[in-house]
């Protein structure tokens, strides 16, 4: 029993974030819809996490023992919505803006994902540190420290105004680079997991994989009620920033030297969703007018930033659907341009590198490629076209003469 109970303790966080990263990933790749894989995978594995905190939990005084749970929840959810809402909104209604072509868009697409997720958590990092500085920032992040337990609904309990600020920065670095839209969308499924388990009641035990990875055995530390002693331990992911930056803290003696959890200089602390919000914003504040705009600017970018990022979901190496080309699609001027980059018939290699599409450009309204021509070697002649997504895998090329509604399709598959 006792054996099994730690195969259980060292087994379970991996368990979880790679089977959860799994399903994303094939899900994605398999041509789903993104959110209706990413929200069903989260949904389901905090179900989980809250099941296995009732069964195992490392505090048994923090299982339901505090009135907390439905204003959690509310932060949950609204959260959450903001997040989804925000991407269809600001698609919908931000122009496409002309940004660098440096993400390597050629690797393996799980490897984007880490590459995205460690530019967003480095940013996460960055700005969780600094809210422990500045006193407008803290008014913000006490409200995530304000829960007297941890458990896993814990890590998306945050001021919405803290929540743009702490994530525009690493999502506005993902846009100049040019990282597609579902790669920024798994990167982001992927850490809402962690953030689970980075606060769950759960007693498990991470091994090495805590030097490593942030984990609740050292994010514990970081919400003692002392706030001399919650200065540590600020990453959401990774802990390589809190190793650079000399922030990183663990102890054997977590069970005796923890103490309780909260923010001890605030005793009155408010208790509901409307009160937490207008918490930070007392007189002084609301004077500053200079916040203000600094605010109001990041939630502009901000819409602008998943616009952009899903007009370029264009980008990448697609296939025909008779396998006979592969096509490479990169924004070139403001502009999407397509190029031969393979041809199965090795007595055609005088087409690798030729145009076949040209001058598209990004129309939120319709959600389509257009005004762009397409002309295919085996063609001959130029026609005029426009591309819809089908799925983050399957592009429809329909090329036309005159009218649109007489035109023929060719449909292009994402490869690697």
């Amino acid at each position: 029993m006792f054996c099994m109970k730690k195969v259980f303790q060292f087994g379970i966080y991996p368990a979880i974030m790679l089977s959860a990263s799994a399903i994303i990933l094939y899900g994605i790749r398999s041509g789903y819809n993104q959110y209706l894989v990413t929200v069903p995978v989260i949904t389901l594995t905090g179900i989980l996490i809250l099941v296995l905190e009732q069964w195992m939990p490392y505090e048994k005084n923090w299982v339901g023992g505090k009135d907390d749970w439905n204003l959690d929840l509310t932060y949950y959810i609204i959260n959450y919505s903001i997040k989804l809402i925000a991407q269809f909104l600001f698609i919908w209604l931000a122009e496409s803006i002309s940004f660098l072509s440096l993400f390597p868009m050629q690797l393996p697409f799980w490897m984007q994902v880490i590459i995205a997720l460690t530019i967003i958590d480095f940013f996460l990092f960055l700005v969780h540190w600094q809210s422990h500085k500045y006193q407008f920032l803290w008014k913000l992040h006490a409200i995530h420290h304000s829960s007297e337990r941890l458990y896993f609904l814990n890590g998306e309990k945050r001021h919405a105004l803290h929540q743009v600020i702490e994530g525009t920065p690493g999502i506005i670095l993902c846009l100049v680079i040019g990282t597609p839209q579902p790669v920024v969308v798994v990167a982001l499924a992927i850490l809402a997991v962690n953030m689970f388990m980075q606060h769950t009641n759960l007693d498990y035990k991470a091994g090495i994989l805590k030097k490593f990875f942030c984990v609740a055995e050292l994010h514990r530390w970081h919400h003692r009620a002392d706030y001399k002693d919650a200065q540590v331990n600020y990453g959401a992911w990774l802990t390589i920033w809190d190793r650079l930056f000399n922030t990183a803290y663990d102890s054997p003696k977590m069970q005796t030297e923890l103490g309780a959890i909260g923010i001890a200089e605030e005793k009155n602390f408010p208790k509901n969703y409307w009160k937490q919000f207008l918490y930070p914003f007392n007189k002084k504040i609301r004077q500053n007018s200079k916040t203000i705009l600094l605010i109001a600017a990041m939630l502009f970018i901000n819409g602008i930033v998943f616009s952009q990022m899903y007009a370029d979901a264009i980008t990448g190496n697609w296939q025909l659907q008779d396998g006979s080309k592969k096509i490479s699609v990169v924004k070139e001027d403001g502009k999407y341009v397509g190029k031969i980059y393979w041809v199965k018939d090795m007595s055609k290699n005088n087409e690798i590198g030729r145009r076949v599409l040209w001058n598209l450009e990004y129309d939120a309204d319709d959600k389509e490629w257009k005004g762009g021509e397409i002309q295919l070697p085996d063609i001959g002649h130029s026609a005029s076209c426009y591309i819809k997504l089908k799925d983050v895998n399957t592009a429809i090329v329909t090329g036309y003469h005159g009218m649109r509604l007489f035109g023929k399709t060719k449909t292009l598959t994402r490869v690697n």
